[in-house]
């Protein structure tokens, strides 16, 4: 049994992240600010909460030391980048105030970090897919801030010796996820009688995976893994969101001119964004959920 400090524990993939470690047998303590994000529904029961800011260096250390936490996972971030265009700062200190601050206990503590990131954070690809040694290229606010705890936990890494892993993930969805995101908003849409808004043509690709194999892909690079690497979690699933609309109204016997409607493409959307999975595939042992199976689910789940 390992005892694991998961931040973020109320949101969409660290609840169920925490789901699979106590499932397991592995002691989780949660902590998680619950802004708009969190849930206290989504924590699972057997899970010792605390409801606290990342950024307090005082009180992570404090909690820490009571647990003896021996590995920190990071899901505590502002992740919507549409927030991001509005406003900036809590993306600051979340993504990255906060990452300084968990270095700071980690660093103190000999605890290790595993960083949860994105694949926004290498910027778009018209074709192929970026591996992990790809540089960075944020080409939006919220990404950037990713991008920079991501430098920040290296520095500390080459400076202090300080152990980790970094995990990029691909596009998750699954039960839980907020209701600003693409999927929920094409459910809420529906079940609401308004239209889903189509940004732009529809031709923006994202590759898509199940919270629950990301959540398996997780435990199986943090199990089996070596330490002081970044690894791509993906499944290879690529979908434009046009397709996306379109596999939900067919799951629904629905047809697109009653349900759809384009609106101006939101600002600095990126077209496409696609990663390896070489090297993810070395550490787990499962078959991912073909999307139409994962989406089919959730409608059924949302009736």
């Amino acid at each position: 049994m390992t005892n694991f400090l998961i931040t973020g524990c109320a949101g969409f993939i660290g609840s169920h992240v925490s789901d699979l470690f106590l499932e397991r047998g592995h002691k989780v303590v949660g902590v998680d600010k619950f802004t708009y994000a969190g849930k206290i529904e989504n924590v699972p029961e057997g899970a010792v909460l605390y409801i606290d800011d990342i950024c307090d260096t005082d009180k992570m250390g404090e909690i820490c030391k009571e647990h003896d936490i021996e590995q920190i996972i990071n899901f505590a971030a502002e992740s919507h980048v549409d927030n991001s265009i509005k406003g900036y700062n809590s993306f600051i200190d979340s993504n990255v105030k906060g990452v300084k601050s968990l270095l700071d206990v980690c660093k103190r503590m000999d605890i290790v970090l595993v960083q949860i990131s994105t694949d926004e954070i290498y910027g778009p690809i018209k074709q192929g897919s970026f591996h992990e040694y790809a540089p960075a290229r944020p080409m939006n606010y919220y990404s950037a801030t990713k991008a920079a705890a991501e430098h920040l936990v290296s520095a500390y890494s080459n400076t202090f010796g300080l152990p980790y892993k970094m995990i990029r993930m691909s596009n998750n969805y699954g039960p839980r996820q907020h209701d600003e995101k693409f999927l929920p908003t094409i459910l809420r849409s529906i079940k609401n009688g308004s239209k889903i808004p189509l940004y732009g043509n529809g031709d923006n690709i994202r590759d898509w995976i199940y919270v629950e194999d990301s959540s398996k892909a997780i435990y199986d690079i943090i199990s089996k893994a070596p330490l002081d690497e970044i690894y791509n979690i993906s499944f290879k699933d690529e979908k434009t969101n046009r397709e996306v609309i379109e596999i939900i109204l067919n799951e629904m016997g629905l047809n697109w001119s009653d349900h759809v409607e384009n609106v101006p493409d939101r600002l600095g959307h990126d077209f496409r964004y696609s990663i390896t999975n070489h090297k993810m595939l070395q550490y787990i042992d499962f078959e991912p959920t073909p999307f139409s199976e994962g989406v089919r689910g959730i409608i059924s789940n949302d009736k």
